[in-house]
């Protein structure tokens, strides 16, 4: 999908598409509007955006970095809308760590609400309060997750053998194993933290229509890894959990 960096200005100016008898789509701009004052009336502020457009201005999407998190990572939020009908509006929790600028997905978008007839700016302000607020959840939950990463010590050869399926569940593909390991291998005292981080570093030019669910692959193949740890003692976890995986492909390949 071809797409362009632009300012906010330009996805405003982006000419309005005429309504039907069942398609009522909802402009770019009144997305923009609705949610700045959903995140407004919680108490927070748009510190920082970045705006991307694609299929001659019908797609847009943004991420929002927000006044909340610690001295280390901000919450952040992606937004997207389509007036084509190829995407439904929807919103992604996220975190952004300031000193490498990396941004990391909670999962995928939360679609609420297709662009049928019914929809006019009142219902469009509902839905965005309530999604603002759900998403607000999420972000403490995805913060306290991300953060506790740095908790977890990963072994070079569990290190290895997670980059591996990382790779093969195609959260980024092989041609970037010699990036990975030069951001990752080496370190002494290496943490599952420093592992994700490595991986949304080379995400960071992935399009924002697939980074959250490649996030959200990565997100759960590190869960996994976790759960197995207060399992098993003194045996390689991840070892266990892909030869597991071979015979039962629990966790789906990304498209």
């Amino acid at each position: 999908m071809s797409s362009k960096i632009v300012t906010e200005a330009e996805v405003i100016s982006v000419p309005a598409v005429p309504f039907t008898e069942t398609f009522h789509p909802v402009h770019h701009r009144e997305v923009i509007a609705v949610m700045k004052e959903s995140i407004r009336q919680t108490g927070l502020e748009i510190v920082n955006s970045h705006y991307t457009l694609a299929r001659d201005g019908m797609q847009f999407f943004a991420v929002w970095d927000l006044s909340e998190g610690n001295g280390e990572m901000c919450w952040s939020i992606g937004i997207r809308n389509s007036m084509d009908k190829s995407l439904a509006l929807g919103i992604v929790s996220g975190t952004r760590v300031f000193v490498c600028s990396n941004l990391a997905f909670s999962g995928d978008f939360i679609e609420f609400r297709k662009h049928t007839k019914g929809l006019d700016y009142d219902e469009l302000e509902f839905l965005a309060f309530r999604s603002t607020r759900k998403i607000i959840h999420n972000l403490t939950e995805f913060q306290a997750w991300h953060e506790g990463l740095k908790n977890h010590y990963l072994l070079e050869t569990d290190a290895r053998l997670l980059l591996v399926d990382v790779m093969q569940c195609g959260v980024f593909p092989p041609s970037k194993f010699a990036r990975f390991c030069e951001l990752y291998f080496g370190r002494r005292g290496a943490t599952m933290f420093e592992f994700h981080e490595a991986c949304t570093n080379i995400l960071r030019g992935t399009n924002l229509q697939v980074m959250p669910r490649r996030n959200k692959i990565l997100n759960s193949l590190i869960d996994i890894y976790l759960w197995g740890l207060e399992d098993i003692q003194n045996i390689s976890p991840l070892g266990d959990f892909l030869e597991q995986r071979a015979s039962s492909r629990a966790i789906p390949l990304s498209p």
